[in-house]
């Protein structure tokens, strides 16, 4: 692969279709290309899968461009949203290593690109370069960190303090709009649609989020929120 094969597709002026709900530093991705160039990369078109739950296999993926959704189906059949990752994300490490069936699905929800690495050249790559084992361990501890946090908010937090964490994690001040559905955040946050429609409602009229153009513009976390976004937040209704 030649040196230009190294750098990440560019995605200046592109508008996402999906917004991540978990962001990961590129330190780890370009690290991984740097030392392992010849990587097989797959492209994965919208609407396909990466993997499936109950799969089984030896593969870790790393996104390198375009958005993934993470899922998972409940007893009943229903599909439960549990992350959207972009460029940098590890996916499906878990089943890689513990050799047990694929617990997750994964499905491009725009045009992807995905690394796909067995799980014993993954290792090999880890034990070869320490800078590159440390920082795919600091992105496993970002993975658990942002769940672990998901996990309180849902057990303890009003739907309305849950929306606003929600934002306020995955705003960033140059990017402030977000393109999520009322779904999507139903799901993220461990409710169903119709209250999220409700909570926006309220939320509206409290003053915390402003309707234009059928998005949601978040002005301020709802009170008992840990934290508010600098300069809002735009959902689709």
């Amino acid at each position: 692969m030649s040196q230009a094969g190294l750098s990440l597709p560019s995605t200046v002026g592109a508008r996402p279709e999906v917004s991540e709900t978990l962001r990961v530093p590129s330190a780890m991705l370009n690290r991984l290309l740097k030392v392992a160039p010849a990587l097989s990369r797959r492209k994965i078109a919208k609407g396909r899968a990466v993997y499936r739950q109950g799969e089984f296999s030896e593969q870790v993926f790393v996104v390198v461009s375009g958005r993934i959704g993470i899922t998972m189906l409940r007893a009943g059949g229903q599909e439960l949203l549990i992350d959207i990752v972009g460029a940098g994300a590890l996916c499906g490490e878990g089943a890689a290593f513990d050799g047990m069936p694929r617990f997750s699905s994964a499905n491009a929800l725009e045009p992807s690109e995905v690394l796909a690495i067995p799980a014993a050249d993954f290792c090999k790559l880890m034990s070869s370069d320490a800078e590159l084992a440390a920082l795919i361990v600091q992105t496993i501890a970002l993975k658990q960190r942002t769940l672990a946090s998901r996990l309180v908010q849902v057990a303890q937090a009003s739907p309305e303090v849950r929306i606003t964490e929600l934002l306020s994690q995955i705003t960033l001040p140059d990017s402030p709009a977000i393109i999520l559905t009322h779904q999507q955040i139903a799901n993220l946050i461990g409710a169903s649609r119709i209250t999220v429609t409700r909570a926006m409602q309220k939320l509206r009229r409290e003053g915390a989020v402003r309707c234009k153009r059928g998005q949601y513009e978040l002005v301020r976390a709802h009170r008992g929120a840990s934290a508010s976004p600098e300069n809002g937040a735009m959902v689709r209704a």
